[in-house]
């Protein structure tokens, strides 16, 4: 076997194992609910508010359907609206729940 040849050889080893990774990444999936869970909160702070709207909005989905889909990173739609509402800020956070499934 010559050079070229095996270098030929390489290459379609690693492009097959690099298409397998690809094949097992798409067998992935997240399954979401289809309405909103929304949650409202109030802090001194713009990024605390936010940060108290995140936890809350994930101790609620945890409450209603379980742990599996209650991460606030994986949620479909996410959003969170906030305004200052005299000394503090008002925030907003709703997402739709989604569960990381392996198929």
């Amino acid at each position: 076997m010559n050079f070229k040849t095996l270098k030929n050889a390489t290459l379609a080893v690693a492009f097959s194992a690099f298409s397998a990774v690809l094949l097992s990444a798409n067998a992935q999936a997240y399954q979401c609910k289809t309405g909103f869970t929304q949650v409202e909160t109030i802090a001194n702070t713009r990024m605390s508010a936010k940060a108290s709207g995140r936890a809350a909005w994930t101790n609620t989905v945890k409450n209603a359907y379980g742990l599996g889909w209650s991460v606030w990173t994986i949620a479909a739609s996410d959003s969170q609206t906030c305004q200052k509402t005299g000394n503090n800020w008002y925030c907003v956070s709703k997402a739709k729940p989604c569960l990381y499934v392996v198929q």
